[in-house]
């Protein structure tokens, strides 16, 4: 059970809070949707999580070497758990290396 605290301060980052906030409130909810009771996501739920939360990071990437590592890795392992932390982690890596990324990038420069 989520402490009422918690969803409070969870609250308050959702309604009131600035868009990163936002942004990462709603990372923390996607990831708890999944978690077990030790807080940790099997590496097989990440893989569903990505073509559905996370599409338009993850669309075109599929022969990029790096990114074929990292689904890889999932796949291999995909009894094995993952904690908020590596979510993360893959989360930004998979963005980083995204054509999507490279575009808000390039129309950040060109304004």
């Amino acid at each position: 059970m989520v402490d009422r605290a918690i969803l409070i301060h969870l609250g308050t980052a959702l309604g009131k809070g600035s868009e990163l906030e936002k942004a990462i409130a709603t990372a923390i909810l996607v990831y708890n949707s999944c978690a077990d009771n030790d807080g940790k996501v099997s590496k097989g739920e990440v893989m569903d999580l990505m073509p559905s939360q996370f599409q338009n990071f993850t669309q075109g990437q599929e022969t990029k070497p790096k990114y074929k590592e990292l689904i890889k890795d999932l796949e291999e392992d995909s009894k094995g758990q993952m904690d908020f932390e590596d979510f993360m982690i893959l989360l930004l890596s998979v963005t980083l290396m995204s054509d999507l990324f490279t575009e808000i990038r390039q129309a950040k420069n060109t304004k």
